[in-house]
């Protein structure tokens, strides 16, 4: 049995774990940030206590589920009327939260849906993300960072973020640093670099906890930049930042070289999204290459879950 520890929030991440669920004899814990402050997540924080980490973990979930009709139904997202934006897998675990303890509230979803697996919040406390910008201001919470571009007077030039950090400081949870020091293979899921990935190194203990790790270290790459967080990005500027926070180096990186679309690649260009330029990192002995990147039905460029899974089988 292969132990994995999985890093990331969002949509990156939940690609990443529909690989590794399809490879067998892997147990796999999943890793959420714990400072998600917008959409239905945002909503049920503020008005109803909820968790900073719903959105990611449920997502995560979901994701594991082999179920593919629970899959479906916990990923149902109402449209329209009062619960709207929410999705049901929010609802629910914002549900078994209110009627058990956070913990036991996860292990009611682990046992229903997860099986061997389990996804997990990075910290159990409550705290709040900030950017430092090379302007000098602060900007405060994950959705203002994660929406930094949308201000017309932002300017990468000046408004680039130079910094992250979490206020108050807090600690890692010790289920996490316990799968962390226990596990076989650490991967760092694609996503947003400063919003969804990072944070999940940023609480007290990571760092340590990773740089004494025994498990091999497997970065998967970005295909896209994104515009606010990592514009002008290349490969070895995503590789930097990532191994600054982890405090150690990786073993692997993974990067794409699937063609993109002309049609997304300009859908993507009008809001100054780009791929990113792998060049630098071309003669780096640690990169797996491989046709990693798809197209949803929706049109936005995402990791084949049966690409990288067979990157991941031949890995591990």
């Amino acid at each position: 049995m292969h132990t994995i520890v999985t890093l990331g929030g969002g949509s990156g991440h939940s690609q990443v774990l529909k690989a590794l669920k399809r490879i067998p004899d892997v147990q796999i814990t999943g890793v959420c940030p714990s400072t998600d402050s917008g959409g239905s997540t945002g909503v049920l924080q503020r008005e109803y206590d909820g968790t900073g980490y719903t959105g990611d973990l449920t997502k995560c979930v979901a994701a594991l589920c082999d179920d593919e009709t629970l899959a479906n139904a916990l990923s149902y997202r109402y449209e329209s009327g009062p619960l709207h934006t929410h999705s049901v897998k929010n609802l629910l675990f914002h549900a078994l939260t209110k009627v058990r303890t956070p913990q036991e509230a996860l292990r009611a979803l682990w046992r229903t849906c997860l099986g061997p697996h389990r996804v997990l919040p990075v910290s159990d406390e409550k705290t709040e993300l900030c950017a430092s910008l090379k302007i000098g201001n602060t900007v405060s919470g994950e959705a203002n960072i994660d929406t930094l571009a949308k201000n017309p007077l932002w300017n990468p030039e000046v408004h680039s973020i130079t910094k992250i950090y979490l206020k108050p400081e807090v600690s890692a949870s010790a289920a996490v640093l316990d799968a962390i020091r226990q596990t076989e293979h650490i991967i760092v899921s694609p996503g947003d670099l400063y919003s969804s990935v990072i944070p999940t190194l940023l609480p007290r203990g990571m760092r340590e906890a990773i740089h004494t790790s025994s498990a091999k270290i497997i970065v998967i790459l970005n295909v896209m930049t994104k515009k606010g967080e990592t514009d002008h990005y290349t490969a070895l500027d995503f590789v930097e930042k990532i191994e600054h926070y982890l405090g150690r180096p990786a073993d692997v990186l993974i990067a794409n070289t699937a063609e993109i679309p002309a049609w997304i690649l300009l859908k993507y260009s009008l809001e100054e999204k780009v791929g990113v330029d792998q060049q630098l990192l071309s003669s780096d002995t640690r990169i797996v290459a491989a046709p990693l990147a798809g197209v949803s039905d929706q049109g936005h460029v995402l990791t084949d879950p049966d690409a990288l899974r067979e990157v991941l089988t031949t890995l591990l």
